[in-house]
């Protein structure tokens, strides 16, 4: 196993959902996470009916928010001090797209 991919919230009532990935450095960098990602836009928004997909990441995340952008998602802010890991606190960016702006595959790959 390389990597995986979940819905860390999907709450049909609000119709918002929020994906998270990991993926190992040997694997970086090949698209799996977007081309796995944009599936799992496309089945949230088409057969589950979400009306906003949202994704976080910490702002030292690079990778993390070029995938963002390469979705066709959009930075909405900055959360202080969100995430505690270990006896620190990190801010989170939260970036989102809209099931109005979703047309079934990421804007670089159209």
């Amino acid at each position: 196993m390389v990597g995986g991919t979940l819905f860390r919230v999907l709450t049909a009532a609000s119709g918002v959902c929020e994906i998270g990935v990991w993926l190992t450095p040997d694997v970086q960098g090949q698209g799996l996470v977007t081309r796995a990602v944009e599936a799992m836009i496309d089945w949230a928004v088409r057969e589950r009916g979400m009306s906003r997909v949202e994704w976080l990441t910490v702002p030292a995340n690079e990778r993390s928010q070029a995938v963002a952008r390469r979705l066709g998602m959009r930075r909405d802010g900055v959360l202080r001090q969100a995430f505690p890991l270990g006896d620190e606190r990190h801010d989170v960016e939260v970036w989102s797209l809209l099931a109005a702006e979703w047309s079934g595959s990421a804007p670089a790959h159209r």
